[in-house]
């Protein structure tokens, strides 16, 4: 078993799978009569075992030694004897666990699947530690390993005393969440010789597939010893008739201690192996399973012996574990069939217990050699990446990821897999992480929402909650939802070049350790701002102030602030939107502000839009309400930038008009900037200005000059004495989410190069970012970079390429991706990337750059390979 097959040795003769009985007489006999010598020479040997010296390893324990010992007399009486186990399809301890599984089209067992005398039938298989669920519930982040348990073809159940153990192993510390282990039949048995084994490993494969929707890329093919041999098998018939029988192959296999030349246990001694006395093998096993199993077929040949038959992998960048003790009798043809796989294509890594012997996985807790057992599961969860590769992940399950997703499964390459990281519990990003009152959006919905996915209310400005909703419903119907892993967070992304993928380092809520997640493009959804950390203000002496501070990016749950004197610090939208909102409970509320900004008035309801939705059929609407605001949103905005002279004149009577008497215009809302150079405040039905002439909203312009225990002061003199303190400040820049990024383990910081289309990022391949407007709905720009993230893959597609890289073919200036001069986006230069001209310019104008997203070439300054 442990040395290669000489090129020029002869096939065995065919052997049926039962020995005749006057051959079985014989060997009970020998048994009988050699039992004494086996008992003394077994006493002998424990004996051995009390002394480190004298044990075969002396760095075993006397534990290992000793039950290693008796193993190996076990085993030796149960081949001698040939002693395999009765199957039955009754459930038994395992008890609902316990499923039984049907053969599918017997045109599925086809080319060394079929076999006149060897039909496909039902098996049994155990799950643990629970059955899947319903396939409607089956979600991305379910890895289900199918393994094949050991015992030379001749022996085991995968029933709990079989495989509980390892199945147990692999789910804590592989990181896999099922373990399915299929009760295939045995060559010791009838109808248990080639292709018995490999016919009962399809059957499962398919069951997984057809009867209990799991992908095919969230199983792990798995086997330990012979059961590797059979996990190989499987491979390689998918290899050979996948394409035309149409069975999609697994996301990645786990070898352990496979069998992998079955034909060399026949015609070599594995006496002569110098890890024989350092294993529990013996030759009587390997060559009852060998000649069982094998039949009427050369055991030499591809299916029994693939050491000798190497086969490209079924799908490109299959990882594949492979793991051995180096102390057993296999492990010198594992690490040969490591090399000779790697050569052509397989994702190799092999992994090695020291001073261990054959199959710890499956006798590990027998044999005492538990913690290794562990470790090399842990060794595989780290390299086998749990099955968990996609076409694409997408970061965030916000409004940009979602509408990416449906881009993505409606408009991209059939087939394309992918999968949304969200790490909080509930999709919505900012509409999910902000709380405080009010909040709502302050752009209009018709723009702000999804193109594919009508806004079914008649408000212009909706509120976070009715947000999320919304964005949850548009999921759910698209069947988004299905691909979001809640709690997963990204800690670092690195674009390995060897295997043209992303390598990702996720952490995943309630459990110690990473996993590992590959994707060949990367979709950032993250949005620009920090999460973790507000903007922080220099406010003077504000670790004073003996009341309650609070951060509008981090409200309290269920905060009472009935009766409350409130100080709002700061003049955005936040603001703009609290004050209103606080004014209904609080006894005052004032915005207090550096410098005025401009607030102007959007009615919640539009006559238009009404007058659309009444007379038109909803779709058609809807179509021309989105295309109103769009065209409402960009005439304002050019409007005001050519003549902004006019639109101060205008938004000043408007504003006089709204205000009380005892607020004037100037300084409270003249700002010193020019309309649309920072972002415009809306409020609803003019709320924020309703609420000041009701008395209880104030605004005062000042600068703080410290703030006291009880009151804040101000450069002018006057003093207020708030009960609470909000602090809307701004948001801090953040891009990327936080992620350490790197290519080929060299970090880079995205603020040292150019963004192409104000989407990919100079000389970085397969990464993509979402980003918006900053006079427009944010959902607009991220939708043109979505659009054009479709074409790229239908590109990609095209070539036959994997890789795309933006490189600059000129020299040009920098210029900033943000051209708003709004305090939050001052360091937007230290933080985001950088913009150029031509396809490296910021965005501007959504109509031209959805056109250049959905027409214009994706070839320039773009490298595909």
């Amino acid at each position: 078993m442990e040395m290669a097959r000489t090129p020029n040795a002869k096939p065995p003769q065919v052997r049926t799978g039962k020995p005749p009985r006057v051959m079985l007489l014989f060997t009970y006999c020998y048994t009988i009569l050699t039992t004494p010598f086996l008992l003394a020479h077994f006493a002998l040997d424990i004996l051995l075992t009390l002394f480190p010296q004298t044990r075969p390893i002396t760095g075993w324990s006397l534990n290992q030694a000793a039950r290693m010992r008796v193993v190996k007399l076990v085993l030796l009486y149960w081949s001698r004897l040939r002693w395999g186990d009765r199957l039955t399809l009754r459930p038994g301890g395992e008890r609902n666990r316990f499923e039984v599984m049907h053969p599918r089209s017997p045109k599925l067992y086809t080319g060394a699947l079929s076999d006149a005398g060897i039909q496909p039938e039902a098996i049994g298989a155990t799950w643990t530690p629970a059955r899947p669920p319903p396939p409607a519930l089956v979600r991305p982040e379910l890895t289900v390993v199918l393994h094949f348990h050991g015992g030379g073809f001749a022996v085991g159940n995968g029933r709990d005393e079989d495989t509980g153990y390892l199945a147990r192993t692999l789910i804590q510390h592989m990181g896999c969440k099922l373990v399915c282990t299929p009760q295939y039949r045995l060559s010791s048995g009838t109808n248990g010789r080639f292709p018995a084994p490999v016919q009962d490993a399809l059957t499962a494969y398919l069951w997984l597939l057809h009867e209990k929707g799991i992908p095919a890329r969230q199983i792990v093919f798995s086997g330990d010893s012979a059961g590797g041999n059979i996990a190989l098998g499987l491979l390689r018939y998918i290899h050979e008739h996948g394409a035309e029988l149409d069975i999609p192959a697994p996301g990645a296999v786990a070898l352990w201690s496979p069998w992998v030349d079955v034909g060399a246990a026949i015609d070599q001694d594995m006496r002569q192996s110098p890890n024989y006395k350092t294993d529990y093998l013996n030759m009587e096993f390997g060559r009852w399973g060998a000649a069982s199993v094998s039949g009427n077929m050369d055991p030499s040949g591809p299916y029994l012996s693939p050491l000798h038959h190497p086969f490209t992998p079924p799908m490109a960048d299959m990882p594949m574990f492979l793991h051995g003790g180096d102390r057993e009798v296999l492990w010198d043809d594992i690490q040969v069939f490591a090399q000779r796989y790697g050569d052509i294509g397989w994702k190799v890594h092999l992994g090695v217990s020291r001073q261990c012997p054959h199959d710890i996985l499956l006798l590990g807790s027998r044999l005492g050699f538990e913690r290794e057992a562990e470790e090399a599961a842990k060794e595989s969860g780290k390299n086998s990446d749990n099955g968990m590769f996609f076409d694409t992940i997408i970061i965030g399950a916000g409004i940009s990821g979602i509408n990416a997703a449906y881009r993505i499964q409606t408009e991209g390459p059939a087939e394309t897999s992918y999968a949304i990281l969200e790490g909080r519990d509930s999709l919505g990003g900012t509409w999910d992480l902000f709380r405080y009152p009010g909040i709502r959006s302050d752009s209009d919905i018709f723009t702000f929402g999804f193109p594919w996915s009508p806004w079914k209310h008649n408000v212009s400005l909706a509120s976070a909650e009715q947000i999320k909703t919304y964005m949850r419903q548009s999921a759910e119907s698209q069947g988004i939802d299905q691909h979001i892993l809640y709690r997963h967070s990204v800690a670092s992304a690195n674009w390995s070049p060897a295997d043209k993928n992303w390598v990702l380092q996720v952490e995943v809520t309630g459990q110690d350790q990473p996993i590992t997640i590959r994707s060949r493009f990367l979709l950032l959804g993250t949005g620009y701002y920090d999460y973790e950390k507000p903007l922080e203000a220099a406010i003077p002496g504000i670790e004073n102030f003996a009341g309650r501070v609070i951060h509008p990016q981090f409200w309290p749950e269920d905060y009472d602030y009935n009766g409350k004197k409130v100080v709002i610090i700061g003049s955005g939208a936040t603001a703009v939107t609290v004050l209103p909102a606080m004014a209904e409970k609080a006894k005052q509320v004032t915005m207090l502000q550096r410098s005025p900004g401009y607030v102007f008035s959007l009615p919640s309801n539009s006559i238009i839009t009404a007058l659309l939705f009444a007379i038109l059929p909803i779709s058609v609407a809807h179509y021309l309400n989105r295309i109103m605001w769009l065209l409402r949103s960009h005439l304002t905005t050019v409007l005001c930038r050519a003549w902004p002279g006019l639109a101060k004149l205008i938004i000043k009577h408007v504003t006089i008009k709204q205000l009380p008497p005892d607020i004037p215009w100037d300084p409270n809302f003249k700002p010193r900037y020019n309309p649309w150079e920072q972002r415009f405040c809306a409020c609803v039905d003019g709320d924020f200005f309703a609420a000041l002439r009701s008395g209880k909203g104030n605004v005062v312009t000042g600068t703080i000059k410290t703030v006291t225990s009880k009151t804040i002061e101000l450069d002018s003199g006057e003093r207020l004495h708030p009960d609470v303190i909000v602090t809307a400040t701004g948001l801090k820049l953040r891009f990327g989410g936080g992620i350490r990024f790197a290519v080929d383990g060299r970090p880079f910081e995205w603020s040292e190069k150019f963004a192409w289309r104000a989407a990919m990022l100079e000389g970085v391949p397969n990464l993509l970012f979402l980003t918006g407007y900053e006079t427009a709905s944010w959902t607009l720009g991220a939708d043109v970079s979505a659009r054009l993230f479709v074409r790229i893959l239908r590109e990609m597609q095209g070539r036959k390429a994997t890789v795309a890289v933006p490189r600059p073919s000129r020299s040009m200036p920098d210029k900033p991706m943000m051209s708003l001069n709004s305090t939050y986006l001052k360091t937007v230069r230290e933080v985001l990337p950088k913009a150029g001209t031509g396809v490296w310019a910021a965005k501007t104008n959504y109509f031209a750059d959805m056109a250049r997203a959905k027409w214009g070439s994706v070839s320039t300054d773009l490298e595909f390979s």
